[in-house]
């Protein structure tokens, strides 16, 4: 006896109908796992692509201060590698001499992998565009208050922070020139056109350091 509406089945005993019912969810299940995988690398990719502006400047001031020192930053920049691979990286470049203390490294890590990672673009801007984008506001500055004013204490910070590393400590030169009693220092407007748009290998520090703090710096140079 056959019931009214059964299915026909085929040799092996599973119907043409439940065959197709079975592919379809097969089918179905396959999309939605792909589809919830491309979802979720893409806000993997949101989430690594995500820095706060003042954990980049950091980490972009870091760059420019100590990798710099031996390589260009266009280096950097070009590029795109996996987490592991720049975790291996920044630790080799530390191993070969890299100014960085463990902290600093994990800065300048969590940038590079978050910017320079597989899936970013092919042309993203300079390390030094970057740094103008994030400079803080300088606010009222020597045109309306009149000179500006070092302060020796912050300089001696500022200068530890951003040039000994080529300069060497107290400022008695290293991979840099000594600028501890440089005649330099007496030619403000040499100094100033120096630090700020950079001269021979001495990069530019205008878009990294105010013109309060460079002001900070002259004043602690002054004192040694």
């Amino acid at each position: 006896m056959e019931w009214v509406g059964s299915p026909v089945c085929d040799g092996g005993g599973m119907s043409k109908s439940m065959t197709h019912k079975t592919s379809g969810f097969v089918l179905a299940a396959w999309l939605c796992t792909l589809l919830g995988w491309v979802v979720m690398t893409a806000a993997q990719e949101d989430d690594r692509g995500t820095i706060q502006p003042a954990q980049a400047r950091q980490a972009l001031t870091l760059i420019h201060a100590r990798c710099a020192v031996c390589h260009t930053t266009d280096l950097i920049v070009q590029q795109r590698l996996p987490a592991d691979r720049w975790t291996v990286t920044v630790e080799k470049m530390m191993h070969w001499g890299a100014d960085l203390s463990k902290d600093e490294a994990a800065v300048v890590l969590q940038f590079v992998t978050a910017r320079y990672h597989s899936g970013a673009p092919d042309h993203l801007p300079s390390i030094e565009e970057e740094l103008a984008l994030t400079a803080p506001a300088w606010g009222p500055s020597t045109a309306s208050d009149g000179p500006l004013v070092g302060v020796s204490e912050r300089g001696a910070e500022i200068f530890a922070r951003n040039c000994q590393a080529c300069h060497g400590e107290g400022a008695m030169g290293g991979a840099g020139p000594k600028l501890a009693r440089n005649k330099i220092l007496k030619n403000e407007g040499v100094f100033w056109e120096t630090v700020l748009h950079g001269r021979g290998p001495m990069p530019a520090w205008g878009a990294v350091l105010s013109h309060q703090e460079i002001s900070d710096i002259h004043a602690w140079l002054a004192t040694r």
